[in-house]
């Protein structure tokens, strides 16, 4: 369990910067300049940054979002 914690803040490969003369943050990848959301609150860009941890971390990890993005059509008898 510890070590997991020191995993998620030694490496961290996304990080957050405070948007200027805004109060709002950026998640962004320093590796490539990569942004991943421009202007959200702290506690949002937190649980980004631990989204982003996960699908990149766990290949196990599914989100709860759709399965398909395919809508469905509506059957007329």
């Amino acid at each position: 369990m510890i070590y997991k914690f020191y995993i998620q803040f030694i490496y961290m490969p996304y990080k957050t910067r405070k948007v200027r003369n805004r109060n709002c943050y950026k998640v962004y990848k320093p590796s490539n300049g990569k942004v991943f959301a421009k202007c959200t609150s702290k506690k949002k860009a937190i649980k980004q940054m631990n989204l982003l941890r996960a699908i990149q971390f766990n290949k196990n990890f599914v989100s709860n979002g759709r399965k398909n993005n395919k809508t469905q059509k509506k059957r007329t008898k």
